[in-house]
């Protein structure tokens, strides 16, 4: 600690956990919402803008279990 200014650790918060319509990884996500499968993440732009893409159940059901990644998702769909 500095004696000219008060200083905080950072502490980074307690991961969501995942649930039977929501599975969270690493910066992104897939839902289900209603009939609906979001696929959810933080673009690379300069503000870094919450993207959210519709997927296929086959592909929500995937993701949750580990047989596709964030950038199989983001190449099957032609995210950028």
């Amino acid at each position: 600690m500095s004696k000219l200014y008060d200083e905080k650790p950072f502490i980074y918060p307690e991961r969501k956990p995942s649930s039977e319509d929501e599975y969270f990884d690493n910066g992104w996500s897939v839902r289900r919402e209603g009939k609906k499968f979001i696929f959810c993440y933080i673009s690379g732009q300069l503000q870094g803008e919450l993207k959210k893409i519709e997927i296929s159940e086959v592909d929500f059901n995937a993701a949750k279990n580990g047989r596709i990644s964030f950038d199989e998702l983001c190449r099957k769909y032609n995210v950028h």
